[in-house]
């Protein structure tokens, strides 16, 4: 029996286990890696919705439904710091109604700024003149406006009974359902400019010119041919006429055609031109109650401010 004093030492390890091998670690995986991370942005997401305040339409936070992609968040930033805090879902739709409300407040604008002209910037077809004999062809130009398409071919011999009225009308309408500038050009005009052009340009003018009007998303073409003009320079308005409506055609553009001829009368000038017209609406107005300009006109004198009444014009 060993005594108190004496000490047992501890042995040391043995050889065979000095020399044991370590079991190394196993490395973390691409998957592993990338899992973590996602879990920690999913944890650091959550704080910042619980964090957030909330959306005063729908009570939840407004980064509840926050889009990883939008053209409309640096929007939907801004409104929220200067309006009340609303979730993406409901600032979309006050968004609408805020984009909605500033383009018909600067639909004048917007026509001036497509070629018209800003006597005629104000008509819309709110302020079109209604009469027994025209409430089916205002219709008509109001339901295509709504859903525009192809070609709209506004047709009639009769003067004053709002052709370019309501052109400008869809012209409008157009603006203020997308944001998108239309063009507004006058065959007269247009041509004129086009011949003013050959002196210094050539026929780089024309084909310049041309390309213009076969650009925009939606195009009103004023009085084709309604001129009086001799015959070679008709032909010219054909040639160029052809040309624009070609063009925008093949790109599938929204075109309105207004004229004093009838699709047989723009048939005799070019077939090519009345067939393309006829793959749109074509509306033919052949009976009137009345013309309108002269009251237009006469409203002038009663209005120092330059404001028209609802009437409607060539």
């Amino acid at each position: 029996m060993k005594s108190s004093s004496e000490t047992e030492v501890s042995q040391g390890p043995t050889a065979s286990q000095s020399h044991s091998p370590k079991v190394p670690e196993s490395p973390v995986t691409f998957s592993e890696a990338l899992s973590a991370t996602m879990e920690r942005i999913r944890i650091k997401r959550e704080e910042r919705i619980r964090s957030a305040p909330p959306c005063a339409v729908c009570g939840t936070s407004i980064l509840a439904d926050e889009p990883s992609h939008s053209p409309d968040i640096e929007e939907w930033t801004l409104y929220n710091a200067t309006h009340e805090k609303l979730c993406f879902k409901h600032f979309q739709v006050e968004y609408a109604k805020l984009k909605l409300s500033w383009r018909n407040e600067h639909a004048d604008k917007s026509l001036i700024a497509a070629g018209v002209s800003e006597e005629f910037s104000n008509r819309s077809f709110e302020n079109y003149r209604l009469t027994d004999s025209n409430k089916q062809f205002f219709t008509a130009v109001k339901n295509w406006a709504e859903h525009p398409r192809a070609f709209l071919a506004i047709l009639s011999p009769y003067t004053g009974i709002g052709k370019t009225h309501l052109a400008i009308a869809a012209l409008r309408c157009f603006y203020v359902d997308t944001g998108h500038f239309g063009k507004f050009r006058k065959e007269g005009p247009f041509l004129l400019d086009i011949r003013k052009g050959y002196s210094t340009y050539g026929t780089f003018a024309e084909s310049d010119a041309i390309e213009s009007l076969s650009k925009p998303d939606f195009l009103v073409y004023d009085d084709l041919f309604s001129s009086k003009e001799p015959q070679e320079r008709i032909e010219f308005a054909r040639r160029i006429a052809l040309a624009v409506i070609d063009e925008r055609e093949w790109q599938g553009r929204i075109t309105v055609v207004t004229s004093n001829l009838t699709l047989s009368g723009i048939a005799a000038i070019d077939p090519r031109i009345s067939s393309r017209l006829s793959g749109g609406l074509v509306l033919n107005v052949q009976s009137v109650d009345e013309d309108f300009r002269p009251k237009l006109y006469k409203s002038k004198t009663r209005f120092p401010n330059g404001s028209s009444p609802s009437m409607g014009e060539d």
